[in-house]
């Protein structure tokens, strides 16, 4: 428990610090995901020896989820990043948001891995499931395309609520699959997605601080709320909190040893 309390005191010092700086000093997103997601990322990868099997299967997972949320978000309006607007994905998703996203998840893995599970990398399965990671990003960029291009005149409701329910609902159906399952998991996904919210949370007050996203389906949110004079949904809490928990089941499942789920 001591490591939780000295890595808590010690992430919120540094990223209390970060928000302060990165409000002053506009470095634009991808210089900030850089700061608060890239750095801490690489110290725990070296910390922890992560084998570069690992790392690209992360990364290539993280990839697969930027252009599901991303791409959702983007199709449908529910939210913006102000980015390099030269470089898009299909004239829609800033390139960019796909690199903050693969650094986002990248330092969530390692954060769990490293903290909430026992810091030991399985390799082997790394090497073996990276074509399943491939897959899962080439079908998101399909539903993507799918979406963009024969669904783009279709707009459903609450669309928000839809990708908090796709993380959720993949994260719960998965582990229900499974014959038996620790309550540790349990307590320790709910910490992991505790923790994470810091820095996930400050992340977000940069972005609307320093107009990186903008939220603009505002009549279609479930509820709202004023974070420096903008208009942020509720919806984007619930995203951040269940973000992780869909990280952490995934990895648990189809890259790491999957001790701790029994």
């Amino acid at each position: 428990m001591h490591r939780y309390i000295v890595l808590s005191v010690v992430g919120s010092i540094y990223y209390a610090l970060c928000a302060y700086a990165l409000s002053l000093f506009d470095i634009g997103s991808l210089g900030t995901a850089l700061v608060l997601f890239g750095f801490p990322a690489y110290l725990l990868a070296h910390y922890s020896a992560a084998p570069t099997s690992v790392i690209v299967s992360i990364a290539t997972f993280g990839t697969g989820l930027a252009l599901l949320l991303e791409g959702i978000a983007h199709v449908y309006g529910i939210w913006y990043f102000v980015g390099v607007e030269e470089l898009r994905l299909f004239g829609i998703i800033p390139l960019e948001v796909i690199v903050v996203s693969v650094v986002q998840t990248l330092f969530l893995t390692l954060l769990y891995e490293l903290v909430f599970d026992d810091g030991e990398y399985s390799e082997a399965p790394a090497r073996h499931r990276y074509l399943a990671f491939l897959v899962f990003a080439v079908g998101t960029l399909s539903l993507f395309v799918f979406h963009a291009y024969v669904l783009k005149f279709m707009f459903f409701s609450h669309s928000y609520l839809w990708i908090v329910g796709i993380l959720l609902g993949a994260s719960l159906a998965t582990l229900a699959t499974l014959r038996s399952l620790s309550f540790v998991f349990w307590d320790k996904l709910a910490l992991f997605s505790v923790l994470s919210f810091v820095p996930l949370f400050v992340s977000l007050t940069v972005a609307v601080a320093n107009t990186h996203k903008v939220f603009a389906h505002t009549g279609d949110y479930l509820m709202t709320f004023t974070l420096f004079g903008t208009t942020v949904p509720l919806e984007e809490l619930l995203l951040i909190l269940s973000f992780p928990v869909f990280i952490a089941t995934f990895y648990e499942l189809y890259l790491d040893d999957g001790k701790i789920l029994k």
